[in-house]
């Protein structure tokens, strides 16, 4: 596996997307080239490349009310790739696209293959030096692994974010010098056109209070259900489920581990199941009972090893595509994420952490 490129950007709006577009342009295009092939693959629906890009562009008037400037990113990220808006408006929705395998629009269960992320959210107390700590596995096809990236952005109000995210795509998780965010997907029933996730979370990066980041998360006009969970450096912390129309916070002392069902009793029942297989419970098991069994004493070392699990092997924590999977279908960890929201440090290893050493990135340059 190749080293995940790292880019600095700055600015805001159009001219950073376009130098996003630009820096990425061939990996884009190869992204855009394929990414409809495997949701139609994945989709037992009579459905064509111009169905799920008409699906996506639903989603435009709402984002740019959501936010004009990281709307007008997205236009440049297309324009400097050399794509159309819908083209790589698409890789942004790959999340939301998701939904359509509910059986609630193919009218059956669509695949027994069992995958999602498992997020970690740790307060001070819970760490073995008093400093938060966050996290995540990220799982999808392992396809997805190839377009990986880091992306290091200096906006206009002087300080910078780190975001990991996907070519071409606004942002997947991150922290900035006030907060930090991991997410889960969840696939309610209510999914609908609105904002889309990786939005949701640049703009929840370009707050510099967290409140005003759940804010962001919390009264958005979504298009989907996601569990975001947030940190920050002086000790606050929130996992906050939603779905398309509803959210509700999660309470917690020490630490709290997450994965792809819903935990909220208000929320449960608007959950579509699909995606809520057994391999869920039980990451979520497996990741849990770290954090309870070492309260008070996690460490980065702990957390690594947590992304590494391989229990319920190979849809583990550390999660390993079967031996007959194609590359459309082969499920994996594609990367892990801990980041310290009080130093500024993200560390990530790219597909399959289990054979991989975390690279750390820090907001300041070195």
């Amino acid at each position: 596996m190749n080293p995940t490129p790292f880019l600095e950007l700055s600015g805001q709006g159009r001219p950073l997307g376009q130098a996003h577009g630009e820096h990425f342009r061939d990996r884009i295009r190869e992204f855009s080239s394929t990414l409809a092939d495997l949701n139609l693959s994945n989709i037992p629906a009579r459905l064509s490349r111009q169905d799920l890009a008409d699906l996506c562009m639903g989603n435009v008037p709402h984002m740019a009310r959501y936010s004009p400037v990281l709307f007008e990113e997205l236009e440049g990220i297309a324009e400097g790739a050399g794509l159309g808006l819908a083209d790589v408006l698409m890789l942004n929705c790959f999340l939301e696209l998701n939904d359509l395998r509910a059986p609630m629009v193919t009218g059956r269960v669509v695949s027994s293959r069992d995958w999602g992320c498992t997020s970690f959210n740790l307060k001070p107390r819970a760490t073995e030096d008093g400093q938060p700590l966050l996290g995540q596995t990220y799982d999808m096809e392992k396809y997805f692994a190839d377009f990986n990236a880091i992306l290091r952005i200096a906006g206009p109000g002087g300080h910078a974010r780190l975001v990991f995210t996907l070519c071409g795509v606004l942002g997947l998780n991150g922290l900035n010098p006030f907060l930090a965010v991991a997410i889960n997907k969840l696939v309610p029933a209510d999914s609908r056109a609105g904002v889309i996730y990786p939005m949701l979370v640049r703009q929840a990066l370009d707050q510099e209070r967290v409140g005003d980041a759940l804010s962001a998360l919390a009264f958005a006009h979504r298009a989907s259900g996601m569990c975001f969970q947030l940190s920050s450096p002086d000790g606050l912390a929130f996992c906050l489920e939603t779905t398309a129309a509803r959210h509700d916070l999660l309470d917690f002392r020490h630490g709290l581990a997450h994965s792809n069902h819903y935990l909220s009793p208000a929320l449960r029942p608007l959950e579509a199941d699909w995606l809520t297989q057994g391999g869920s419970f039980v990451r979520l098991q497996v990741a849990q009972e770290l954090l309870d069994d070492f309260q008070g004493r996690i460490s980065l070392e702990h957390l690594k090893g947590l992304c590494a699990d391989h229990r319920n092997h190979p849809r583990g924590v550390c999660a390993h595509a079967l031996d007959h999977e194609g590359p459309h279908e082969a499920m994996a960890t594609i990367a892990a994420v801990i980041m310290e929201p009080k130093a500024g440090i993200m560390h990530f290893a790219g597909c399959h952490p289990c054979q991989q050493t975390f690279a750390s990135y820090g907001l300041a340059r070195p």
